[in-house]
């Protein structure tokens, strides 16, 4: 053999050699080069009941160049966001935060990672999810684990924190100490010890050892145990049909276990509440008695959730169990009301509960005096208490009702003669929605009765015609010759009526008469161009996208009343400014300033009877003109909140829910649009 080819093969033997030891020093120093990746999903890693789970597919899908979020081009003509980064709150809550600061930090560390090398490089931009348990109070109290599927670069990182000195993390006051598999490093600027560890492919990184080594424990008994192969997670989150952009994160939130653990006794809906709304939510909806929460959070050009949820039971009162026990209605019963619906319904929803129930639990929910003025007309009318007027209509009514608003846009021209005189009831200029209840009747009979003992005893409830002592009850011709009723009360804002028809198996209740009118020509139209929200493409996209059954459906379309929105935020804000002013104190200082200088000093008990009232005629002008002062000093600021507001609402295009309930659990989907473009 010549000795050039002795060299040469002495050569390929040594670089044989080397590369035969390079590849075993490097798999027993780091990690083996061409291992395998952990084949299951990243929750077949987690404890099947940890409090929070949180988890995304495909996470590179979420940013053009991290920290920079992939829908950022799509949102910057975004009017709602650009009014909310351009508010006062937001520019305070960023200050004091220091969010965007932090996040220019974040960028310029990025931009030293060597070779080019970005974030999603070495987490590899796929699979990431966050469990956590309570253990104690406040977030102080909560310990987590990430779990990360990672690139090589990431491995290697890890890898290289058995090797603390290399990487000089002595120096830097870190401590890494290596038990079981398990790095835990602390010291220097780490508040809490993070335990860190590699499975294949995964990183698992966390405060909870606990956490971190069942992982471990999970991926060699094949994710037995874990929440992969729970009942729950393949009921709630596997059966889910998912959205193809990937955009979705999986939710396993012990919201009963978050309460008990940091505290929060307060009910977040208090059927105490001196307020109507949350007192009648905190009766209805049993917020404190929900224990977990699973599901599928989407955001796609909106948000969209399905969510499933337990109830424990105990904490159930009498009545909503009664409520949660109601027969659900599916999607073809769902379209059948919506035949009754304008297009444009800014508000729709529809229920199946016991009618006594509801009723009750709106009494129940209302202040002190509104309940006697109630007690007042029901026996003005004939009845001896309140409970036996809900009675009579529980008799009379199916467990079914639904309730349309929209705005009060049609103006008085139907109400006016052939002279143009306005012969319609009174009303003042409360701008109002106009709205409608409809309920299914069993009893048609009963329900007239109700209806006449109102129209013979109105005058003592507050109904009146416009002219004295007439009774204040009329007909009213609408579409098809169908008659009416009107019962004409300056008590109802912004109409001063409210109208009633029996129509088939129908009870229709609405504060305009035209509402039902335009609801009856609704109905009548057969075609498929009918205005109305059966027919509305959005509607039925999100309904047939929803649960396939429901107890409660409610669906929001504000922009339809952007216009009315902005009128009641006017009068609000003036109403605002105006009662916080301290007139009595401000008339006293008006006082004085009078009596000093309009009547040389004289004090009121010196003042004779026609001085008194010029004094008081003045002190009023004065007044007004610091009123009217005071509101045109602060409006703009009231006014600017409130069209940022109204521009927030109008950021949704529509939005459909849709509830499943049983005294132990529900199911909840929710369809909102929210375009990222205008």
């Amino acid at each position: 053999m010549s000795a050039k080819k002795r060299v040469l093969r002495v050569g390929c033997i040594s670089l044989l050699l080397l590369a035969f030891v390079g590849y075993f020093a490097f798999s027993t120093l780091l990690f083996p080069p061409f291992e395998g990746k952990f084949k299951a999903d990243v929750a077949g890693l987690i404890p099947r009941n940890v409090d929070v789970y949180l988890a995304r597919a495909d996470l590179e899908a979420a940013f053009d160049e991290f920290p920079t979020l992939a829908v950022a081009e799509q949102l910057k003509d975004n009017t709602a966001l650009n009014a909310f980064l351009e508010s006062a709150e937001w520019q305070k809550f960023d200050e004091s935060k220091k969010l965007t600061v932090n996040l220019d930090k974040i960028r310029k560390q990025l931009d030293q990672l060597p070779l080019g090398i970005e974030l999603l490089d070495i987490a590899a931009g796929e699979e990431v999810a966050l469990a956590a348990n309570f253990t104690g109070e406040g977030m102080d109290g909560t310990e987590w684990a990430i779990y990360a599927r990672a690139s090589r670069y990431g491995k290697l990182g890890v890898s290289a924190l058995k090797h603390a000195k290399l990487l000089g993390l002595e120096k830097r006051g870190i401590n890494a100490a290596e038990s079981g598999g398990i790095i835990s490093l602390s010291g220097g600027q780490i508040q809490k010890t993070i335990h860190v560890t590699r499975i294949l492919d995964i990183i698992v990184a966390g405060t909870s050892r606990r956490l971190v080594e069942q992982a471990v424990e999970l991926e060699g008994a094949r994710s037995e145990g874990s929440l992969l192969l729970a009942a729950p997670y393949a009921d709630s989150i596997a059966s889910v049909t998912r959205n193809d952009k990937k955009r979705d994160i999986e939710v396993q939130y012990n919201l009963r276990k978050m309460r008990d653990q940091w505290g929060l006794t307060d009910p977040w809906l208090d059927p105490k509440s001196e307020r109507f709304l949350p007192a009648f939510l905190g009766r209805l909806l049993p917020v404190a008695a929900i224990r977990r929460l699973l599901g599928i959070v989407d955001f796609d050009e909106g948000l969209n959730l399905n969510l499933s949820g337990e109830f424990s039971s105990e904490l159930m009162t009498a009545e909503q169990e009664r409520i949660y026990r109601a027969k659900e209605f599916d999607h073809n019963e769902v379209l059948q009301v919506a035949t009754y619906v304008p297009d444009d319904a800014t508000l729709f929803s529809y229920l199946r509960a016991p009618i006594a129930t509801i009723l009750n639990l709106v009494v129940a929910s209302v202040e002190p005096a509104a309940v006697e003025n109630l007690t007042d007309s029901v026996r003005a009318i004939g009845y001896g208490s309140i409970a036996e007027f809900i009675q009579d209509l529980d008799e009379s009514l199916f467990d079914r009702v639904a309730f349309v608003a929209r705005p009060n846009d049609w103006g008085d021209a139907d109400d006016t003669d052939a002279d143009g005189v306005y012969v319609g009831p009174p009303h003042d200029d409360t701008p109002v929605f106009a709205w409608a209840m409809v309920a299914w009747m069993k009893d048609a009979k009963k329900i007239e009765d109700i209806r006449e003992q109102i129209a013979q005893r109105g005058a003592q409830i507050g109904i009146q015609g416009r002219e004295a002592g007439s009774g204040g009850y009329f007909l009213k011709t609408i579409s098809g010759g169908i008659k009416v009723r009107e019962f004409w009360s300056p008590l109802v804002p912004g109409t001063g009526h409210i109208a009633v028809l029996i129509y088939g198996e129908n009870l229709i209740i609405s504060n305009r008469y035209a509402m039902i009118d335009d609801m009856i020509s609704n109905r009548l139209q057969k075609t498929t161009s009918a205005p109305i929200l059966a027919n509305q493409t959005a509607f039925q996209w999100a309904l047939e996208d929803s649960s396939p059954t429901a107890n409660l459906l409610a669906w929001l379309n504000p922009r339809t009343a952007s216009e009315l929105f902005m009128q009641q935020a006017r009068r609000g804000a003036r109403s605002s400014i105006e009662s916080s002013i301290d007139y009595s104190t401000k008339r006293r200082v008006e006082e004085a300033k009078v009596l000093r200088t309009v009547f040389s000093g004289k004090q009121r008990s010196g003042l004779t009877a026609d001085e008194a009232m010029r004094l008081d005629d003045q002190v009023d002008q004065n007044l007004k003109r610091y009123r009217d002062q005071v509101v045109e000093d602060n409006l703009p600021r009231e006014l600017a909140k409130a069209e940022r507001n109204v521009t927030y609402m109008n950021a949704i295009a529509s939005a459909l829910t849709m509830v499943k309930l049983s005294p132990k659990d529900f199911k909840l989907t929710m369809r909102v649009s929210t375009p990222y473009a205008d």
